[in-house]
């Protein structure tokens, strides 16, 4: 079998992590067991761990605050002073011509009050037929982010009760959590403005 470097980021290197945590937990000497087992039993756990990441991904969402493509397609709201930003997006990763995006997607769609996962479906047909954008990179960043993320909770569900006692591993896991969930936000935007940018340039 020939592994693509996505398989190799999100699934290989994912199940390599959880085995080392799980022969951690229950005292395992994993270095007697043949190396072409261990990659197995790895893959494996990683694609368990890849299929429970996608399982989650409407909670990330909702912890996210909404799915980065809806939040691109969606009109910023005036802040306490009563202004409105003139793009949309998470921290540094801002989409400007988000009415264009809009408007050009409405019209293809012949439909005035479609919802923004349409709009973006649509624009992803485009993206999908053009094998020269950096699209498919982001997607797999943006997955393997997602499956960090995952590992990072299960990993610390798996570890935390045998160090229970230490307030610092607490914190310490939760600092990881925290960390890995804002880096797996700022890939989906990353990825949703992707996709967008490129059905511009089709216009």
């Amino acid at each position: 079998m020939n592994f693509k470097y996505y398989d190799v980021l999100s699934t290989l290197i994912s199940g390599v992590v959880l085995l080392f945590v799980l022969s951690i937990v229950i005292d395992w000497d994993i270095n007697d067991i043949n190396v072409t087992v261990l990659l197995s039993l790895a893959y494996v756990m990683g694609y368990m761990l890849n299929a429970l990441s996608a399982l989650l991904e409407p909670l990330y969402y909702w912890f996210m605050g909404g799915k980065p493509s809806d939040k691109l397609l969606k009109a910023p709201k005036p802040n306490c002073c009563s202004k409105t930003r003139n793009y949309t997006g998470f921290g540094r990763i801002r989409f400007y011509e988000y009415k264009k995006a809009v408007k050009l997607l409405k019209q293809e769609l012949d439909d005035d009050k479609t919802c923004e996962g349409k709009m973006f479906g649509k624009a992803m047909s485009y993206s999908n037929s053009n094998e020269k954008t950096r699209v498919p990179d982001f997607n797999a960043q943006y997955a393997f982010s997602r499956v960090m993320l995952t590992l990072a909770i299960v990993s610390a569900s798996i570890i935390m009760p045998k160090f229970y006692d230490l307030w610092w591993a607490w914190i310490i896991a939760l600092a990881v959590i925290i960390l890995i969930g804002r880096r797996c936000k700022e890939r989906g935007y990353y990825y949703a403005r992707e996709v967008l940018i490129e059905y511009l340039k089709t216009k």
